[in-house]
């Protein structure tokens, strides 16, 4: 892709990719329909981690010379152990380096989980819990990667905790139709 002009990469994991909803139900498609004058690529991949996201920043996003980026990912990390500094650091490089390709940066805190859910539909796991507990330090340190450098933020994790009791979770992990309207709908804000 040469021009920049209207096209939007959204890095993520399967909560970027849509997991657990037809397409049609997904965010990014939503976003995609919504956003007819821009070329919106989704490469959320099920399970990625951030290091993941690093390691394929080129080819999935940079190549695509894009005028927006949007990043959303830690989730897989915490369920697999990994501290939040280790995260930060990660998303630190993925924002640098979209800066200096010129690109907006648009970053989404990760949505809360809901442990006793995840355990009983996603799957078995020693990691739900330290998640429940670090996902919103992990928020408090993506707000303040603010102050470093200029990007938006979009604070998924306030907007899904603040609606929990809606049944919004498919899983305790991935989004129902009704949590993606949710996230579409926060993210065609900054638009």
């Amino acid at each position: 892709m040469d021009s920049k002009e209207n096209c939007i990469v959204l890095l993520g994991d399967s909560l970027t990719f849509g997991y657990g909803v037809p397409k049609k139900d997904s965010w990014s498609f939503k976003l995609k329909e919504a956003l007819k004058d821009y070329t919106v690529l989704n490469k959320g991949i099920n399970g990625d981690t951030t290091s993941s996201m690093l390691a394929r920043y080129y080819k999935d996003v940079i190549s695509n010379n894009p005028k927006t980026i949007f990043i959303m990912g830690g989730t897989n990390d915490l369920l697999s152990g990994r501290n939040v500094d280790y995260i930060i650091g990660n998303i630190s490089l993925l924002i640098k380096e979209g800066l200096e390709c010129d690109a907006n940066i648009i970053v989404g805190i990760p949505p809360t989980i809901i442990k006793e859910m995840a355990e009983k539909l996603f799957m078995e796991s020693e990691h739900y819990k330290q998640c429940e507990e670090v996902l919103p330090i992990l928020r408090e340190k993506i707000i303040s990667l603010n102050k470093k450098y200029p990007f938006k933020y979009i604070d998924l994790y306030e907007l899904t905790k603040s609606h929990i009791d809606e049944k919004i979770f498919l899983d305790g992990i991935h989004l129902n139709k009704k949590g993606n309207e949710l996230i579409v709908n926060s993210i065609l804000d900054v638009f």
